[in-house]
């Protein structure tokens, strides 16, 4: 049995480690001792970097089944019905029992030449990340399956289809599966944030008119509901990117993505959208701080695309921006004046138009400045959170703190913890 036999899976045999694969099993027992070590070789480099454990070369092959973008993952993303008796679902059930009889002519040759341990039992060295890493996630969910749906065990292939099935409704198919987060990359399309902000709803203290008010939208949104596209303006350092990060940390389990686009990248926003649009996940496209001088034009291309385009934006997207300004365009004094002949006659019309962007968000949450009562208590969370006494002193301190730097605000505060951590260390 060889891999190349595989038609709606024929995309993983382009992996490294399985063309090896196939190539060690496409020669005689005797001659393929170097390709075995070069399998080992490569399981080994692959386990460490994504912090694989036990039977490795198992956990590589569900590794290649989650992450596969096929017409079967993309059908049951969509949670459109692949029925038993439909020619995909037995397709499917096909490239799983190659996949199974290869794994097993894979584990004959490899103790054949005593090297089965570093399939079967492999002990990985390097050093554990923070459990909310996509690595530890991926690797958790590469070892649960091994554990609970052996590909070398008696599982039937039906139900190791059944298994892959919903999992790509539940998580998605691809790199959506395992990254909450994604940065939009010309000609590489969506790329997954590997260390990104695990922050979540409860880590935001104060503003619970906003977090409200998010939380309502994103929860309609998620539900398939019209939901409004938002706008958190205000001063920075306030929280307001930290809101919209927490929100795709809280409900990823519920198919929630965040896709960041930069303010250059705005041209590019119909091609995005098209790519992201026949997906089975839920996007935010987020924009962080988002401004524009008079002299940029970049913000008509959003502008359409929020209300007035003739191309509907897709159900499954929506818009959250953040900005220090809550009209986003710079205005001028000169822009309500029209004294000068080099200035526009229908002044009015040209300052409607600037403003005209921030009026296409449905929904405009306003961050004032904390307090310093508010302040204070971020501060004492913060401090709480580090295992730092929240006393007087430090207090006193976070206040001097902030009149020395940036006034009050959440990241005044979170810079001031890190400074005292440092100090009494």
């Amino acid at each position: 049995m060889n891999l190349r036999y595989l038609t709606v899976y024929h995309e993983i045999t382009k992996n490294p480690l399985m063309r090896i694969l196939s190539e060690m099993l496409e020669k005689a027992p005797e001659e393929a001792e170097g390709d075995a070590s070069r399998l080992v070789a490569l399981l080994v480099e692959q386990s460490e970097k994504y912090l694989l454990e036990g039977p490795v070369l198992e956990a590589w092959a569900w590794h290649c089944l989650l992450g596969d973008v096929n017409a079967f993952s993309m059908n049951c993303e969509r949670h459109w019905e692949v029925g038993k008796d439909s020619s995909l679902y037995k397709a499917v059930q096909r490239d799983i029992h190659i996949l199974r009889a290869v794994l097993q002519d894979s584990l004959s040759l490899l103790q054949r030449y005593g090297l089965e341990d570093f399939a079967l039992r492999y002990c990985r060295c390097a050093k554990k990340r923070a459990d909310s890493s996509p690595a530890e996630k991926r690797a958790a969910v590469l070892k649960q399956m091994c554990a609970e749906y052996s590909l070398l065990g008696e599982m039937q292939d039906a139900d190791a289809v059944d298994v892959l099935s919903a999992y790509y409704a539940r998580q998605g198919c691809g790199i959506l599966a395992m990254y909450p987060m994604f940065r939009w990359e010309t000609g590489h399309g969506l790329i997954g944030v590997e260390n990104y902000d695990d922050i979540r709803l409860s880590d935001l203290i104060g503003y619970q008119y906003q977090k409200q008010m998010l939380i309502e939208n994103t929860e309609g949104f998620l539900e398939g509901h019209e939901a409004n596209n938002v706008l958190l303006a205000g001063a920075g350092g306030t929280g307001k990117s930290s809101a919209v990060k927490a929100l795709v940390n809280e409900y990823f389990d519920q198919g929630l993505r965040l896709v960041e686009v930069g303010k250059e990248q705005m041209e590019q926003l119909p091609v995005i959208l098209q790519y992201i649009a026949g997906r089975g996940k839920r996007f935010i496209l987020f924009i962080d701080d988002l401004s524009f001088e008079d002299f940029e034009t970049e913000y008509k291309y959003m502008k359409s695309l929020l209300e007035g385009s003739v191309e509907k934006k897709p159900e499954n997207v929506v818009f959250y921006a953040t900005s220090n300004r809550r009209n986003i365009i710079q205005q001028k004094w000169k822009d309500r004046q029209t004294e000068h002949l080099d200035q526009e006659v229908h002044g009015i019309e040209a300052m409607n138009e600037k403003l005209s962007l921030s009026q296409r968000f449905g929904l405009t949450l306003t961050y004032p400045v904390p307090n310093q009562a508010q302040y204070l208590e971020i501060v004492r969370y913060l401090a709480q959170k580090q295992g730092i006494t929240a006393d007087k002193a430090l207090e006193r301190e976070a206040i001097q703190w902030s009149m020395e730097q940036k006034g009050f605000s959440g990241r005044s505060a979170r810079q001031f913890i890190l400074y005292y951590q440092q100090k009494k260390q």
